[in-house]
């Protein structure tokens, strides 16, 4: 697997990435030294499969390089490596930025990017696949793409965006306003305290938790039927249950997002959905119905990392690279609501056997 890499960094701390790019596989094409600007250009024409930043490599923040990277060449690996010391609030915005593919902290390890390619390459290749693109093809009525839930994480990756600017982006559909505000008002949320305008909802369950019921509101509404409620239902809880497990705020908002789709293909129409997976490592033993809903949430544009997870988070122990992660968050709020069965094998060898007990009590605090 040869790829071109670009490593860019301010002039002033670029000695730590060039530090990485010694360790990286002899077959990598490592573009040391490249300005911003060179970066973008390199990527207009192709030439990159993949860009490390720094934070702040000038003249733009990191988010914003791999944002404009995204512009111009969307297939790129966008890996934001963040320095040791950096501010923990900066670090967090910049980390959740939908740009951001992949967050590299320090220390830099070769291990860690050659993971993350060799995962994205692999979602790559599984989105390609032919025979999976001829399944949704054959699906009927697929449900468009959630729109304002696009839109919203957009205006959070905004410095300047607020709660207010989130209100009234999602007042601009009244349904599904109105939709999320009856979801703010279930007992999974409220805890006995009523909500009485988005106003209220927004600030006091925060804008990770809107952006889950505004996937939830956009995407189920579209799914009528007893199955669609259940999957809407375990899919919040799970959501619930992730932002406790995860490591950082940005595992836990992808994670979160990830819950809530999980079982998306298991609702799409069609008896395609019932058959066995292929074999082989693309597929990694992951139910159709599975890779059938990641499919879909790829054509909608949705992060990588969300739909890696929700392809392959029942088998977390065969993907490369895997810890407590995305996928691996996911797998366990998704076990522990009794939506799938745990992998004890990989919480044993990720090391989390001990803190099990504990995620099992947060579990079932959970209201029904």
């Amino acid at each position: 697997m040869s790829l071109r890499v670009a490593l860019v960094d301010h002039a002033s701390a670029h000695d730590r990435l060039r530090a990485l790019a010694a360790a990286l596989p002899g077959d990598w094409i490592v573009l040391d030294g490249l300005s911003p600007a060179e970066v973008i250009e390199q990527a207009e024409v192709g030439g990159l499969d993949a860009v490390v930043c720094g934070a702040d490599p000038g003249p733009m923040d990191g988010a914003t390089l791999l944002q404009r990277v995204q512009q111009v060449h969307p297939e790129a690996l966008r890996i934001l490596a963040l320095p040791a010391g950096i501010d923990p609030r900066l670090g967090e915005r910049l980390a959740a930025h939908p740009a951001v593919q992949q967050v590299l902290p320090a220390p830099y390890e070769a291990a860690a990017v050659r993971a993350a390619a060799r995962r994205l390459l692999m979602v790559r290749s599984l989105l390609r696949d032919a025979a999976l693109r001829a399944e949704l093809g054959r699906v009927d009525r697929l449900p468009g793409s959630p729109a304002t839930y696009l839109g919203l994480r957009m205006v959070m990756a905004d410095d300047g965006a607020d709660l207010e600017e989130a209100v009234v982006a999602l007042k601009r559909d009244p349904a599904l306003a109105a939709r999320v505000l009856r979801m703010a008002n279930s007992a999974l949320y409220t805890r006995g305290r009523p909500i009485n305008s988005l106003d209220q909802a927004v600030a006091r369950l925060g804008l990770q938790t809107i952006l889950q019921l505004v996937l939830a509101g956009e995407v189920f509404a579209r799914l009528p039927g007893a199955e669609a409620v259940r999957a809407e239902t375990l899919g919040l809880r799970a959501a619930q249950l992730a932002a406790r497990i995860a490591p950082t705020p940005r595992e836990a908002a992808l994670a979160g997002s990830a819950a809530v789709l999980a079982d998306l293909g298991a609702l799409l129409p069609g008896s395609v959905l019932n058959a066995p997976p292929y074999p082989g490592e693309l597929w990694q033993g992951a139910p159709r119905v599975a890779l059938l809903g990641a499919g879909l949430m790829a054509l909608w544009g949705l992060p990588v990392e969300m739909v890696e997870a929700v392809a392959y988070h029942h088998h977390p122990g065969r993907l490369p690279g895997r810890g407590l992660d995305v996928v691996g968050t996911l797998h366990l709020a998704r076990a522990l609501v009794g939506a799938i069965e745990l992998d004890a094998a990989w919480v044993e060898e990720a090391g989390l056997a001990p803190r099990l007990g504990g995620w099992r009590e947060l579990a079932a605090s959970l209201p029904a």
